[in-house]
């Protein structure tokens, strides 16, 4: 069934995570149910910190691993829609009576900051190949403010996307039913709602392209003709040629090396992976040295 035309961002998205070509969701998702009790077992029964939690449903597998062992489970969710946060803080206590959700819907970096004199060992996540999609740079302060705001001890589970066949990735954003192009053009619905801006969707269109060398994979929305668009609240007015593009998004598809290498870089020393060969998904816990 298709997706109502007003749907949100959030909405496209899940149509687009269910796709037969979006495979990211499911390899993440199953190699959390396979290694849900490897991951406890190395890291112990801790609080879990996560990062960009969102409904948390991946995170589901380890809350059952601390269900099964009959022990209650601290969960810190941070991300900045509240909203999304209090509605999965609710079901997630109802299916798991042993967990004690506390939200903090904010930035990760004040999120961070908010718990950094916690005593005692815990668990970061950060998963759903979110690292990917920031740049370098980025990356880098990102897992610096984690280890500052982290003790020795601590433990951060990444789930991120790996490099492979260039046609596996380029079906994955431009999917057939058109989700993962809906779910970026309406990038610009929204700045026309905050700003009241004047963007015509139907006078731009998407563009997704794995670049294999740099590992990369760019979203771009393209003006299809000449045009001006202002965003009123914020007095700005642009001019855009056909042909010029808009800088949306950028995916980043790892070397697992590569991906411990950066981890290393801020301080943190690899434990331990898990890859899923089909996918070319991994798993990478790293710890706080």
């Amino acid at each position: 069934m298709a997706a109502p035309a007003n749907s949100s961002a959030s909405e496209l998205f899940e149509r687009q995570c269910d796709t037969p070509e979006y495979y990211l969701r499911r390899a993440e998702a199953q190699l959390l149910q396979e290694h849900a009790g490897d991951i406890v077992d190395l890291c112990g029964l801790v609080p879990i910190v996560e990062l960009g939690a969102g409904t948390a449903e991946k995170t589901r597998f380890l809350f059952r691993e601390y269900q099964r062992r009959g022990v209650r489970c601290d969960y810190f969710p941070i991300d900045v829609d509240s909203n999304t946060l209090f509605e999965a803080a609710y079901r997630l206590t109802s299916a798991f009576p042993r967990l004690q959700v506390h939200c903090l819907g904010t930035t990760y970096e004040k999120g961070l900051r908010a718990l950094a004199n916690h005593r005692g060992r815990r668990l970061f996540l950060f998963l759903g190949s979110s690292i990917g999609n920031m740049e370098m740079r980025d990356i880098d302060d990102l897992l610096r403010e984690l280890f500052r705001n982290s003790a020795e001890g601590d433990y951060l589970l990444v789930g991120a996307d790996l490099d492979k066949d260039p046609a596996i990735i380029n079906r994955a954003y431009n999917d057939s039913a058109g989700y993962g192009a809906r779910s970026t053009l309406n990038m610009l619905s929204h700045l026309n709602r905050r700003y009241r801006g004047d963007f015509v969707l139907d006078r731009f269109s998407y563009r997704s392209q794995y670049d294999p060398c740099a590992k990369r994979n760019e979203v771009k929305i393209e003006s299809l003709v000449d045009q001006t668009v202002t965003l009123a609240d914020l007095a700005f007015t642009v001019s855009i040629r056909a042909s010029e593009s808009i800088d949306a998004e950028v995916m980043w598809k790892f070397d697992p090396d590569a991906l411990g290498a950066i981890l290393e870089r801020a301080g943190l020393v690899k434990i331990a992976r898990w890859i899923d060969p089909v996918s070319r998904y991994g798993l990478f816990l790293s710890r706080h040295q």
